[in-house]
């Protein structure tokens, strides 16, 4: 895995974003804070520490061609279930040098385990992963 452990402060909250899978699926109603997450990843990337995170959305160029470009890499894909095929979710399946945080309702075609589907929780202005009942 790249990073079991994401945390860092976007006042007033702090968020602490801790993994148990290579590919995690975080679900969820539309207004809980997935795109806003995204965004603030736009930013973390850009430090030292965080550098291995590659960001994917709609506005992405050729999605498929930039994905099987990465390696060892944590990939970011905002609404996958609209942007990801089948032949992305065949390359999420089979490249094991990177690890997936991926939007997303609709885990079909992709080899997860009970582990892999979170929702964010806030709690006291801390967002954290927390499995999906």
């Amino acid at each position: 895995m790249i990073y079991k452990r994401i945390a860092f402060k976007a006042d007033p909250f702090s968020y602490d974003l801790v993994f148990g899978d290579r590919i995690t699926l975080v679900g969820g109603d539309s207004g809980s804070g997935k795109t806003v997450l995204y965004e603030i990843l736009e930013d973390l990337r850009l430090t030292d520490e965080y550098r291995a995170i590659k960001l994917f959305n709609y506005k992405s160029d050729n999605l498929f061609d930039s994905i099987i470009q990465c390696r060892d890499s944590f990939i970011v894909i905002d609404n996958a279930d609209i942007l990801m095929n089948d032949e992305i979710r065949k390359f999420i399946n089979f490249e094991f040098s990177n690890q997936y945080l991926l939007f997303l309702r609709n885990c079909d075609g992709l080899n997860v385990s009970d582990k892999s589907f979170k929702v964010l929780k806030l709690d006291h202005n801390r967002i954290t992963l927390e499995e999906e009942l």
